[in-house]
């Protein structure tokens, strides 16, 4: 596919990674800076310098021959009128544009779409980011979330510690626990575990688990994995930021929220903007021991680390781990930083990277053949995917098919899937159909390219309509 990234910040560029290893002719496009200039010397794609938003730039791009355009820039004004100019002088098909302002987001449903503004999706990071804080809050104790199948299969990760019911005994004993699941992927001291079956293996405390489950069984299927400790009503904010206060916003309805923002005009604006909520604002430095024992800070049961900077959120988080056993969650977006923080398991509980969140959400909508959804894992190491079997027995590789018949990529493991509304383990007697949903997980993500070309129907196939 020929695709087109407008944006050479951080986001813009794993993505233009990502997609560059999964097959995909891109360009990206930028005005110029150090990242841009030397990413063509590191990637297979092409670059284009200038303005991201100018009919001129776009067309060297190669906008008429593009398939899809993904704007990605920090300017939603930049976005939105790239989109428009792919769209009225280049005909581009599929426009996705990440927004930001709220202004724009609370009209989204009448200013985009068809006969509106040309964007076929919009990603708002914000929302993105609070999905998945909000994922890690339903499920207490897992380190990573990710929703499929319109949201009702669960893939999640979550560290084995002494308690969980099934520590200690067979990993084959987990799919039957408390419903059906399956487990996708075992890592012991950071390396992956092979041959689970074979070698008999038992959960031992460390172990990181990766599996999936029904959505309304996914709670209590995790009790086997550690004690299920439910989050208390006390949480605070730490940071001023659109992503704080929309977290703020989401939780105020169930939750007793408090906010804290040391700049003075940042938590005016966030106090504003939650003026209609029983979010208390606070304008102080979350890192001061002294206001937080005056304030009862130390008695949050959950403290989420949401500033503009990576410092401030794990110096934050340790200091509310040092005066209080709660849980503590920080946002880090520095790949350095976050190597850092997920070193301090002890005072940090879970880290979140809006990167690795956004890009999961940007490649969700991309839809590339057959991939249903996806999600990053690991810093992006490791995802997994939704793939839709389509064709016939005939065009297919996978139809009429058991697992033992297939031959998959190193490192890939098949989960669960989704059939006629109903989630279906895979064992060695299931046989693949045509629309199933399988729940694929790659411990190398750059093992998908492979997955796909082996689930995608042979090139004489004629999709129904």
């Amino acid at each position: 596919m020929k695709i087109i990234i407008l944006g050479a910040q951080s986001v813009g560029i794993e993505l233009a990674r990502y997609l560059v290893t999964a097959g995909h002719a891109i360009t990206l496009v930028d005005t110029p800076s150090e990242e841009l200039s030397q990413i063509g010397s590191h990637l297979d794609l092409r670059v284009v310098e200038g303005n991201p938003a100018s009919p001129e730039i776009l067309r060297l791009a190669g906008a008429e021959n593009t398939e899809l355009l993904v704007a990605t820039t920090s300017n939603d004004e930049i976005n939105i009128t790239a989109c428009c100019i792919a769209t009225f002088l280049f005909n581009v098909p599929r426009k996705i544009a990440r927004i930001r302002s709220a202004e724009y987001l609370r009209e989204s449903d009448t200013l985009f779409g068809e006969g509106n503004i040309p964007i076929d999706h919009v990603i708002a990071p914000e929302h993105v980011i609070t999905d998945e804080v909000l994922n890690l809050i339903e499920l207490p104790g897992t380190t990573a979330v990710a929703s499929l199948c319109g949201g009702r299969v669960t893939v999640a990760s979550a560290q084995c510690v002494m308690g969980g019911k099934l520590i200690g005994k067979s990993v084959l004993s987990f799919p039957e626990y408390e419903g059906n699941s399956q487990i996708l992927a075992i890592y012991r001291d950071g390396k992956l575990v092979k041959n689970i079956e074979e070698n008999k293996e038992v959960f031992r405390p460390g172990d990181e688990v990766f599996f999936c489950c029904g959505q309304n069984r996914a709670l209590s299927q995790l009790s086997a994995l550690l004690p299920i400790e439910r989050i208390g009503r006390n949480i605070t904010i730490a940071g001023g930021t659109h992503i704080a206060d929309e977290i703020a916003r989401r939780l105020s309805g169930r939750y007793r929220v408090k906010l804290i923002e040391p700049d003075h005009e940042r938590s005016i604006r966030s106090a504003n903007r939650l003026h209609d909520t029983s979010v208390e604002v606070y304008n102080a430095d979350p890192t001061n021991v002294d206001f937080m024992m005056e304030e009862y800070i130390n008695k949050s049961d959950l403290f989420i680390a949401a500033s503009q900077t990576d410092g401030t959120n794990i110096m934050a988080s340790f200091v509310l781990s040092r005066l209080r056993k709660g849980k503590t969650l920080a946002i880090i977006r520095s790949d350095g930083y976050f190597e850092l923080a997920a070193g301090s398991h002890r005072d940090i509980n879970n880290i979140v990277s809006p990167k690795d969140s956004l890009i999961s959400a940007l490649l969700s909508q991309i839809r590339q053949e057959g991939v249903e959804a996806m999600h990053l894992f690991r810093q992006g190491k490791s995802e997994v995917l939704e793939l839709k079997i389509e064709g016939t027995k005939r065009s297919s590789n996978i139809i009429g098919r058991t697992i033992a018949n297939l031959t998959l990529p190193e490192g890939v493991f098949l989960g669960m899937v989704w059939r006629r509304r109903k989630l279906v383990r895979i064992t060695k007697e299931l046989i693949f159909e045509e629309g199933d949903h399988v729940i694929a997980y790659l411990d190398d993500h750059r093992q998908m390219r492979a997955l796909v070309k082996l689930f995608r129907p042979h090139s004489f196939w004629i999709p129904k309509w």
